[in-house]
Formats: C-alpha cells, structure tokens, sequence
C-alpha cells in the first residue's frame, strides 16, 4: 500500500474479511494499468501506419481513426485474464506486480519486434518466423552478434522499467479517494472497440475495401465480420465472389490431370541447375558475375524473367513444379514429387543434390525431392554459407569428375551466400563495403552502397565458384552434353522502391521477383530473349524439348515453354499468404481474404483502378486446376 509518507511499499495483503476489499482494489489497479499501456502500445505502433498510404476516403479515415485505438485497447487487455486470476489466487501485491509487469513486457516487446518485422517484410510475426527461430535458421537471415543480443537485453530492462514506473504510478491513482472515472471510460472506450468492429463488419459485406484492406497494418487485428446479418438487415446487398481468392488448401490433389508420356532416348544428356539464393536481375554483369556472363554468350538469355516467389520456398517449388506457389501447402501436405523428378528417375539418372542450407528447410525434402530423399544430402556442415558453398562446389566437381560417360546425371547445386551478403575476406572486389550488415539499423536514410557492394561480393564469390564447376565439366568432356541452368530463386531489394524495403518476402516488384536465366543447351543457337518467361516455364521446356513428353503442359504445369514469345498477359508470384499478378502495367496484390492491392511498377497505388476479370479468371483457373473436383 502507500504509507503515511506517501511512499510505495510492498507489502502482502492480509488475507481474512478484508481480501474481497483488497481484491477489488487489485482489479482497479489492473485496469488503469493496462489502460496505461493502451497508449504505450499505440505510440510504438505507429510504425505500422509508417509502412501504409492513409486513405483518401474519408470513410476509412474515419474507421482508421476508430479502429486504431481501439485495437490497441483491446489488445492491452489480453493479459487481464492472467492477472485477474493471479488477483483471485495470491492476493499479494508484490506477486500481481511482477506477473503484470512481466507480462506487459511479453506484450510491448512482441509488439515492437513485430513493427520493425512489419516495416521490413510486410508481413507480422507468424509461423515462418516461429519456424526460423525455432530451427536456428534465423542466424542466416539476422546474424545474432554479440552487439545485437546487447542492444535487445538493453531494450527488454528498459521495457521493464517502463512498466514498473506505470505500476507504480497507476497504484497511486487507484488508491487515492475511490474516484468516477471508471465507469465512463469503461463506457467510452468499448464504445469505441465495437464502432470500429460493426464499421468492419458493414465494410467488408459491401466489399469496401478502402477500409477491410487497412485490418493487415494492426497486429493480431482479428475484425468482426457478418455478412449474412448484414444482408438480413438490409446494411448490405447479397453479392456473388468475384475477385482473386485462394484456392481451399486442404482439397485433394489431382496432380498430373493425366499420365505423362515421355518416349525413352538412348542419347540421353546431363542436366546441371545451379540457383543462386537472393541472385537479382541486374546482377548478371561482366563485373559481377564473369563466369557466368561468359557462359552466357553461348547460351540462352532471358532477361525478363521472373521467379515464381519473393521467397525460396515458392521459388524452388515452382522452378520443379512448374505450378503456382498456392499449391506448395498441399504438396507439402501429401509429399507429393513434382513431375520432372519423377520423368528424371524413370530415365534412371544418377542424382547429385547439394544444398548450402538444409533441404529440408524449407521442407524439399518432402516436396521436390520427397520420392529420392534417402539418396541425398539433406545437409552440409554448420560452417556457414561461405564454408558450405564451398563444400558443395567442391563435391560437385569430385561428383562430376568420376561420372562415367554413358550415366547420365542430374545436378543441384543451390548456392546461399549472397542470401546473407557472405564471402571471404580476400575476395571483395567491390568497395567500400558495409562491414557488418545490421538489420535493424536500415531505414529510408541509409545509404544502399556498401551494402549493395557486400551482396555484391558475395555474387562474384559464388561466380568464382561456378566457374570451377565449369571448368571441370570443360576438363571431363561433359560441356556439350549438359544442359547448364543457372538462376536464382528470387531477388533481393535494396530500398530500391525508396519505401524502406530491404530483402526479399516484402513485395512483389521486380526487385524482388526478377531473377537472371542462362541456359546453355548443346546444340542450341545462342540468343538473348526479351520476351517475359517465368520460373514456371522450366519444368515444362525440359519436359517437351529434353524428354520429348508429348502431354499437353496444362496437364501438369501453370507454366509453358520458355521459347513461346506470344505475348503474356501476367506472370503469377507467390508468398506465405499472400500472391500477386504482375502485368506488364501494373501489380495486383492479393491477400487470402481476396482484398486486393492494385500498384505501379513503382509500387504506388493506382488511382480508380479495377480489378481485370479476364485476369482474375485465368488466375482463379490456375490456381484450382491440379485440385480434385
């Protein structure tokens, strides 16, 4: 309690006739503290408006305006039941404080963790973030150096003392002269949580999405949503769906539609697919990458091409599936292999699969090379992409240097250094380069340079790499009976779009989807195409012009071959929860609720634009096709 000074002292409750008295005085407190901390997470949340364009419309104006602090009440109110049974169990103040200090810490740091995630990729804290740290893969995405875990312990004892300053300050107010207060903030304030839920609820049964669009900026935002009442009550016009939605990820698969028929060749050749992680489009240079650059003048060169997600999963998936990365979950689900490994095993190729990171996380070892996993490395040393892309680079020469001439072979080889901008020392051409990349230092005012010249770096290393690889099949006399693939399986941005952008998952502009292709095919004419080609394309292109598969492609594939030059319409690219459809004039982004983005090349959005039904229904179609009906 307060003593007769005016100072704090704890002090257990005495328990007896006066613990109901005491208990009530308890839950006073809790909630002016928790409404404290209503705007303590509202002020750290204001990152989330940070990433978002305000709306014109002066509607979603209005629910923003409503939605947003009552969001953040309710969310300081998750905890009251916690504290409320410790109230009721151990009545000692010393005990309630430190478990509602403790679990307003939780709260706030969870919620500042997830702005600065928010601001980076767009996304919140979800399962895949929850699977990164649990499998320690996060190492490779945000180096935990000593100075980082020092800058979070700082962070969490300052949180903490912030939290026992609003303790403390909200017991003196409780415990002053019992006040009114109470009942109409109370009042004001629920008022305020359900005007913005029923605004939702009205919004998204009338399909405006000036409003249902902004849910995605508030964390753990969960509206209210009744279509159906709203259409009783006469608040909303019955509609049919039309748009861009997600197909039902738990239907059965019905992947191929039908048998694939693929004629045996005696004369059958190697193929070789190299992905560079993180490999964007214009970093295919004399400079940057020589190796590769000199190859591909004798090639084939697509330069506008797009990988099938801003993120590996997704880009792996489509780039041996040829299918959209919507369909990643049910594969997963079923461990269903792609076609093209399949086509691969019944041709009786030796295998040789060489990951720098874990095949197995992401899960292609129950995906693409779920039906060979018990034959290849699911795993290298834990010495690091600049160590394990070494190692691989080495074992693939030792695999291709003892390859009998009359076995044919499938490589991969999927190379990570770029992904964390790694290479060794003595090799780091472009300068100056940024020493130690912390991510989260990097805003709108950082300069890109140095940074940009470590990714740098770390391509030209992997470059360096290849070219050995290239030489040993030059040195074996397998050059021209391999089919070289060499891409990347998605791209990288580097605050390109000027919106604090940095990475890959955030977005769906070219910087992070457009990805080099060189493919050098014996006996194939070099050329350089322009034309748009997609990740989607290469199943299919090995399947008809290596195989000789006579099955139409739609059967098996949302993709087509790599050489048609008639023009697209749109290239479809996936991540966690979300897809985009990229047209040459405009990317529609669209969430799994089917609220829809529609952006410039620029990112920007564009004023007045419609959703294009032709598109929509070809998506749609894509996206159903390989589930049973």
């Amino acid at each position: 309690m307060i003593n007769s000074s005016g100072n704090f002292r704890f002090n257990r409750i005495s328990r007896g006739g006066s613990n109901r008295h005491n208990r009530g005085m308890m839950i006073r407190w809790a909630l002016w503290f928790l409404f404290a901390n209503a705007f303590v997470l509202m002020l750290i949340s204001l990152n989330f408006l940070k990433s978002m364009t305000i709306p014109e419309v002066t509607l979603a104006r209005i629910f923003l305006g409503i939605a947003y602090p009552g969001h953040f009440f309710s969310l300081a109110l998750y905890t009251f039941p916690i504290i409320a049974a410790g109230i009721a169990i151990y009545p000692s103040r010393r005990f309630v404080f430190s478990l509602s200090i403790l679990l307003e810490t939780a709260l706030i740091l969870t919620v500042l963790i997830d702005s600065m995630v928010f601001a980076q990729y767009r996304f919140h804290l979800n399962g895949m973030v929850w699977n990164l740290l649990t499998s320690g893969a996060v190492k490779d995405i945000l180096p935990l150096t000593g100075k980082i875990w020092l800058i979070a312990t700082a962070a969490i004892l300052a949180i903490a003392l912030i939290e026992w300053i609003i303790a403390m300050a909200s017991w003196s107010w409780a415990a002053r002269k019992r006040r009114t207060y109470g009942v109409p903030v109370s009042i004001v304030i629920a008022a305020v949580i359900l005007s913005g839920h029923i605004m939702h609820a009205w919004a998204d049964a009338n399909h405006h999405t000036a409003i249902t669009r902004q849910v995605r900026y508030l964390p753990a935002y969960k509206p209210l949503t009744m279509k159906h009442m709203m259409v009783r009550l006469g608040l909303a016009v019955e509609q049919k769906k039309e748009g861009l939605r997600l197909e039902n990820e738990n239907s059965a698969l019905r992947y191929p539609m039908e048998t694939i028929t693929c004629p045996s060749k005696p004369d059958k050749t190697n193929v070789l697919l190299i992905v560079i992680d993180s490999w964007r489009f214009d970093m295919l240079t004399p400079e940057t990458t020589p190796n590769i650059w000199s190859l591909s003048k004798e090639s084939w060169r697509f330069d506008n091409h797009f990988s099938s997600g801003n993120a590996t999963r997704f880009g792996i998936f489509g780039l041996f599936y040829g299918l959209y990365g919507t369909y990643w979950h049910s594969m997963l689900a079923e461990e269903k292999s792609p076609v093209l490994m399949r086509e691969f095993e019944k041709q009786q190729y030796r295998f040789k699969m060489l990951g720098s990171a874990p095949l197995f996380n992401p899960e292609f070892d129950r995906t693409v090379f779920s039906d060979i996993r018990t034959k290849i490395e699911l795993r290298q040393t834990d010495g690091g992409s600049v160590v394990n892309d070494r190692i691989i680079t080495e074992k693939m020469i030792n695999f291709i240097s003892s390859t009998p001439q009359d076995a044919p072979f499938f490589g991969f080889m999927f190379l990570d250094s770029p992904h964390v901008a790694g290479h060794p020392e003595e090799i780091a051409p472009f300068q100056p380069e940024l020493k130690d990349v912390n991510h989260l230092t990097l805003s709108n005012k950082t300069d890109p340079v140095p940074y940009v010249n470590r990714y740098k770096n770390a391509v030209y290393y992997n470059d360096m790499l290849i070219g050995k690889v290239l030489e040993q099949l030059k040195k074996s006399n397998l050059l021209e009976n391999t089919i070289i693939l060499i891409t990347g399986d998605h791209g990288e941005e580097f605050n390109d779009l000027k919106m604090n952008y940095w990475g890959h998952v955030g977005n769906f502009s070219r910087f992070q989807t457009q990805t080099p292709l060189v493919i050098h095919w014996p006996g194939k004419t070099p050329a350089i195409y322009k034309h748009t080609t997609s990740h989607l394309d290469i199943a299919p292109t090995l399947m008809k012009d290596m195989f000789s598969c006579v099955t139409d492609p739609s059967k098996y594939s949302n993709g087509r071959s790599l050489l048609d030059t008639s023009p697209r319409p749109y290239v479809l690219i996936s991540s966690w929860d979300t897809f985009s459809t990229n047209e040459p004039d405009r990317i529609t982004v669209v969430q799994k609720s089917g609220e829809m983005d529609i952006l410039d090349a620029a990112y920007k959005p564009l004023p007045g634009a419609k959703i294009r039904p032709e598109i929509s229904k070809s998506a749609m179609e894509g996206m159903g096709r390989f589930y049973a009906r």
